[in-house]
């Protein structure tokens, strides 16, 4: 399960490595905790088209993709874990991404936050497993937007490896989410690959920072 605050910010963060996941025949499901109209829970299929084309370029199943209507007065902290609890339950969730805490806007880190404590979900209900895995993710505004000295930014520590179509699907599916652009670019998205499959031995990777794998 991926743990977002805005749509689109998964193929951001880790696009590619939700393309391997599929591939692989892993069930892959994304939580956004910012829905703009009232979707309630599975958000229906006449609603966010871009959204739903972008991942089905990956061949992900669009049922996966849950919403939460945040109104105007906003919600509850309890409320962001209580349906991101039920979202791992409803899809039998093993493991977790989301956001590094030090992302820099107030949405995304509550995001954050939320999903920190939804992954001890196994200790309030004895019914559940705990997680294989814990992942932050890389976000623009956790790496190369760090405004905030006082605070330990991402540190990779995790890589996942993509190929070039990998990567170019990635691009493509960001292109299909309007106000992408004006978060990253394709030039960066492509350095950031490179920059990070040169750290781990190959040519194009996503990078993550590991809270825990359990093996």
């Amino acid at each position: 399960l991926v743990v977002v605050a805005h749509s689109g910010d998964e193929i951001l963060g880790c696009g590619g490595t939700m393309q391997k996941l599929i591939k692989s025949g892993a069930g892959v499901s994304v939580c956004v905790l910012d829905g703009k109209k009232s979707y309630g829970e599975r958000a229906p299929k006449e609603t966010i088209p871009d959204h739903r084309i972008a991942l089905s370029s990956f061949g992900m199943d669009t049922d996966n993709l849950w919403m939460l209507e945040k109104k105007k007065e906003g919600v509850s902290f309890s409320y962001l874990v209580s349906f991101i609890e039920k979202c791992m339950i409803e899809n039998d969730i093993d493991s977790l991404i989301t956001y590094h805490p030090a992302v820099g806007d107030r949405e995304r880190r509550e995001a954050a936050r939320a999903t920190q404590k939804a992954s001890q979900l196994y200790k309030r209900n004895r019914d559940i497993r705990p997680l294989v895995s814990l992942m932050y993710m890389e976000f623009p505004s956790a790496t190369d937007i760090s405004l905030d000295p006082t605070v330990r930014w991402f540190s990779p520590n995790f890589y996942v490896s993509l190929s070039r179509e990998m990567l170019e699907k990635k691009e493509k599916a960001i292109t299909l989410m309007s106000g992408m652009d004006a978060v990253t670019s394709a030039e960066t998205i492509r350095g950031v690959a490179a920059m990070r499959g040169a750290q781990s031995g190959r040519m194009y990777s996503e990078a993550f920072e590991s809270v825990y794998i359990r093996v």
